[in-house]
């Protein structure tokens, strides 16, 4: 099995055809189908399925994509390390969280991409369900993610950046704007920030901890974009950062309901996969992390 191998492997895949694979690479389609042969051969397993509407993985060419796609990412990381001169080059690959996305993005990716313009900054936004497995297969350099109690990353390292204190937030005018107890907003809608199981789990929490039936989900959400403009065009309440609020990050579309209760605070970290040792690159933009939020007040080893 060689390098040159699972390339071709992996771009017959993308591609979805021999011939458009074949071009890609730059190779006769008879070059490109005797590499997948020996490929196969040396690991005794037929990897991909002709028909007439393309190309399909068996079920030994679905085994081995994740793990060739990893090697491929190891090995082309690997060069832009050999080959990064002093001020740094090559790829990072950043998973981020919403809250991170609106708090710490702005004040970290500006400042990294002057000191370091040769980089390219590739950035996934999500929750933790999807930055976990995308960082433990090593599609990503790391994640920026706020963990739900409990959660545990195995093959990972992690450090607290900071605690995020949350508010009950409607549109300016809602209807119950001059609540001043959760029990009051029992009739309320809400949207939540990523599954029940998840996130979103706090207002859910916020509820049964005060002994209040569970409130009405009206809709589940990934990014504060989609939040603001539910929170814009309906009655809907939402629990989010008072940060979000302070720095005008969800403009004019959402103000806070004071009610007396207060909710729980969560955290937001900074995950490094445990091994390998993190690029260059990717060990100057976790150290700004973690500089920024000392000088925020957070910062602590898990």
């Amino acid at each position: 099995m060689t390098l040159l191998q699972l390339r071709a492997f992996l771009a017959v895949v993308d591609e979805g055809s021999f011939r458009a694979a074949a071009r890609r690479l730059a190779l006769s389609q008879a070059g490109l189908t005797t590499s997948i042969q020996a490929l196969e051969r040396s690991l005794g397993q037929t990897l991909l399925r002709r028909s007439v509407r393309g190309v399909s993985l068996t079920d030994a060419g679905q085994r081995l994509l994740p793990r060739a796609q990893l090697i491929d990412r190891e090995a082309r990381r690997a060069a832009d390390e050999a080959g990064a001169s002093q001020s740094m080059a090559g790829s990072l690959h950043v998973g981020v969280g919403p809250t991170p996305t609106a708090i710490l993005l702005p004040r970290v990716v500006p400042d990294f991409h002057a000191r370091h313009p040769q980089v390219r900054l590739r950035l996934m936004s999500g929750l933790h369900e999807r930055l976990r497995p995308a960082l433990q297969q090593g599609l990503l350099d790391m994640a920026l993610v706020t963990l739900p109690d409990g959660a545990q990353w195995p093959g990972t390292r992690r450090t607290r950046l900071f605690r995020s204190r949350l508010t009950v937030v409607g549109r300016p005018g809602h209807p119950l704007a001059r609540a001043r107890a959760l029990a009051d907003l029992a009739s309320a809608e809400w949207i939540l920030m990523g599954s029940p199981g998840g996130p979103g789990a706090t207002v859910l929490r916020l509820f049964a901890d005060r002994g209040l039936p569970p409130p009405r989900v009206a809709a589940t959400c990934e990014s504060f974009t989609e939040v603001a403009a539910l929170l814009a065009g309906t009655d809907w309440l939402a629990l989010l950062p008072q940060d979000l609020l302070q720095h005008g990050l969800l403009g004019l579309s959402a103000a806070p309901i004071a009610i007396d209760e207060q909710a729980h605070a969560f955290e937001t970290y900074l995950v490094l996969r445990s091994e390998p040792a993190p690029t260059p690159a990717a060990a100057a933009f976790a150290a700004m992390c973690r500089s920024w939020a000392r000088v925020a007040g957070g910062t602590s080893r898990d």
